[in-house]
């Protein structure tokens, strides 16, 4: 009974203490920006996919600009993002013919150098891309002097004119490039002061619009001025395509991205390496020899010691000794014969003949010989012992 009573407190006083705590907790809400998604990070123009796809107008993005398909005349528009001039000067008569038969061509001069003079897609259009520097300043009149006493912030922005409409739409485009068209084939374009930076001109059965940039409709730039009005006027009632690939990376930059700790790893242990295998700036220390010398230069350091400390007289006695003791062995009573009987014993086992070992075996003099005459005797000696 004890035990039911103590979990029946137990469980009042856990209740009363949610309550409590319940009257304590204040709940609220907390947005926090996380910034732009990866796909966001990696496409600088996606929100033109958003803005166009709130209008109800159909993308496509085209990795590639082969095989596009036949555009129905004023349907298609073909919107080039990329930079890359290699790409687009390349495929310039393709897309010529594919203007030609009825779609339309955005694209920008960003890719273009200044002044160029060698054959482009804006080279066949007749634009040149010059610096708005360089122009000559037009001249003044009342109606701009009244402006200049009046200053706008809208003054620097490029001004779109359409029919029917009261007032300019304004644009964020680069004011420092002017677009030349040196052919007069444009029917539409967008000035600021002194300067044209959109130009659209017909090109077949399709149009051509030219920009200075694109930066107006990168994510923030899009939403500002009338950036999003130009992109849906340029594309309404068509299909648009954008063509954007992606950079090409070398195998280093693609490795430093997506494996950066182990290239700084790899890195460290090539560093430490290279320093344990550089050549020291300190005096060479000689290596010590432990290794026990052969028994040949035992032989050899023993020959040259009796030899010092001996003299010749020692070494000829011990070669003769020696090969006294080996005719012992062959024939037992050896040393009790005379001198004239061993070298006979000798002859009969060496087969040497008896002037050689009448030399060798002969008491050496007591006179140090000179070293030709003593490198003989040794030699005469050891012939004798290896012969028995």
């Amino acid at each position: 009974m004890k035990r039911y009573a103590l979990f029946i407190i137990a469980g009042l006083l856990l209740l009363a203490l949610g309550v409590w705590l319940s009257q304590k907790i204040t709940r609220y809400e907390e947005r926090i920006k996380l910034g732009a998604s990866p796909e966001a990070r990696s496409n600088t123009y996606l929100a033109m996919d958003y803005f166009l796809a709130e209008q109800g107008i159909t993308v496509l993005w085209r990795p590639s600009l082969a095989r596009l398909p036949t555009p129905n005349a004023g349907q298609d528009t073909l919107i080039l993002l990329s930079s890359d001039a290699a790409l687009i000067n390349q495929q310039q008569t393709m897309l010529l013919h594919w203007v030609a038969q009825g779609g339309h061509l955005i694209v920008s001069a960003q890719h273009e150098p200044l002044n160029n003079t060698e054959p482009s897609l804006l080279a066949n259009l007749g634009i040149k891309k010059q610096n708005a520097a360089n122009l000559d300043p037009p001249e003044p009149s009342t109606e701009n002097i009244q402006k200049n006493k009046t200053t706008q912030p809208k003054d620097n922005l490029t001004r779109l004119y359409l029919e029917n409409e009261q007032s300019p739409a304004y644009l964020a485009l680069d004011t420092q490039i002017h677009l030349q068209d040196n052919d007069n084939r444009a029917h539409a374009w967008a000035n600021s002061h002194g300067a044209t930076h959109l130009l659209q001109l017909s090109h077949g059965q399709g149009l051509i619009t030219v920009l200075n940039d694109f930066k107006l409709w990168q994510h923030n730039q899009i939403g500002k001025y009338d950036h999003a009005w130009l992109l849906w006027y340029l594309s309404q009632d068509t299909q648009v395509t954008l063509f954007n690939p992606p950079a090409q990376q070398g195998l280093l930059r693609l490795l430093w991205q997506y494996y950066a700790i182990a290239c700084v790893v790899l890195l460290v242990l090539l560093l430490l390496g290279a320093w344990s295998a550089a050549p020291r700036f300190a005096p060479i220390l000689s290596t010590v020899q432990h290794s026990r010398r052969q028994l040949a230069e035992h032989l050899q350091a023993g020959a040259q010691f009796n030899l010092r400390y001996n003299g010749q007289r020692s070494l000829l006695l011990a070669l003769q000794k020696d090969i006294k003791q080996r005719a012992q062995r062959r024939f037992p009573s050896f040393t009790q014969l005379a001198v004239a009987e061993q070298w006979r014993i000798l002859q009969q086992l060496s087969r040497q003949p008896m002037t050689l070992i009448s030399q060798s075996m002969r008491p050496p003099a007591a006179q140090k010989l000179s070293a030709q005459a003593f490198t003989q005797q040794v030699a005469r000696l050891q012939q004798l012992r290896n012969a028995l």
